[in-house]
């Protein structure tokens, strides 16, 4: 995305898949939904790489942020960088357009990508969410309140664990795993992905699931 308007396809060599760390249950969502199938018979159907050129975030669209050599969680290193940021909200989406799957890798900061995101959400134009969940690491205690946002403020009707070194996907998780989701991993080390679903299924899915467990399942 450039100038803050959606507009460019996706290329792939030789017409493959879409690389969706294929090592991972990621793969076996983006299959389930037939995301190859929908952008042949849907020509208006695009992918959009937002952060290609601007920074999401929940603080206001054209703030300006500055990322220096000195100490801190976000360096670079060499010289000074700066970057404009934009909320999901503020992008100039396509009138009465939806997002089919909505994919976050912001190591860390995905609350504040989803806070950018709540009208969209509201509005049920994004359909299906994948982000990573590391509760462990020192700099994400925001983590704690991720899986409860997404269910409770932007309304998920499911949400599944995904293992990220197999194919496998767990089904919903029950009141009980989300209660326990973050201490789990928290104190287990765990790494996983989240997918949630924010509309029924027009049509049968073929999305495989295995039962999870919390404390036994390894997500």
């Amino acid at each position: 995305m450039n100038d803050r308007v959606p507009s460019f396809k996706l290329a792939t060599y030789n017409g493959k898949p879409p690389y969706a760390e294929g090592d991972r249950a990621q793969k076996a969502i983006v299959n389930s939904l037939q995301l190859m199938k929908r952008c042949v018979q849907d020509p208006s159907l695009i992918i959009v790489d937002v952060g290609a050129f601007v920074a999401v975030n929940n603080l206001p669209s054209n703030a300006q942020l500055q990322f220096s050599q000195g100490g801190g969680e976000t360096t670079v290193s060499n010289g000074t960088l700066y970057a404009s940021t934009i909320r999901l909200d503020d992008v100039h989406w396509s009138p009465q357009s939806s997002i089919l799957i909505l994919k976050v890798d912001i190591e860390g900061f995905e609350l504040n990508v989803l806070r950018s995101a709540e009208k969209l959400f509201r509005e049920k134009r994004i359909h299906h969410l994948i982000f990573e969940y590391t509760a462990w690491w020192t700099d994400r205690a925001p983590q704690k309140d991720l899986t409860p946002f997404v269910e409770k403020i932007l309304g998920a009707k499911e949400l599944f664990a995904l293992d990220r070194s197999a194919y496998t996907v767990y089904e919903p998780l029950t009141r009980e795993a989300l209660d326990q989701f973050h201490d789990d991993h928290d104190k287990q080390h765990l790494q996983t992905d989240i997918y949630a679903i924010f509309v029924e299924f027009k049509e049968k899915s073929n999305l495989q699931v295995q039962p999870y467990q919390p404390k036994v399942s390894f997500a």
